[in-house]
């Protein structure tokens, strides 16, 4: 009876020391998690996004790690990307109709 009280005393010791190194190991890796390059927690100031005259924008999509805009109300529609970490316009996409052959 001795062993087993002794086996499940040591048992639960390594269940309590697995449990603590795992939430170590969490909590290490959280702040690796961060996005490479981008500074946590720093700002990249006012930025200005170029907008036709009379658009507006209709729709905010987070696609990947970048923002798209889909702006309408100047005739095409137009969609923006923009890079959220520096602020900074990645492209745009203007939809045209095309031309009745």
């Amino acid at each position: 009876m001795k062993a087993i009280k002794a086996l499940v005393a040591v048992m639960t010791l390594l269940l309590v020391a697995g449990l603590g190194v795992l939430g170590w190991g969490l909590s290490n890796q959280a702040g690796r998690m961060a996005r490479p390059g981008a500074a946590p927690g720093v700002g990249f100031g006012a930025v200005s996004v170029p907008l036709p005259a009379g658009s507006r924008v209709e729709q905010v999509l987070a696609v990947g790690d970048r923002l798209v805009l889909r702006l309408a109300g100047s005739g095409a529609e137009r969609f923006v990307v923009l890079d959220p970490a520096s602020g900074a316009v990645a492209g745009s996409f203007d939809l045209a109709p095309e031309a009745p052959k």
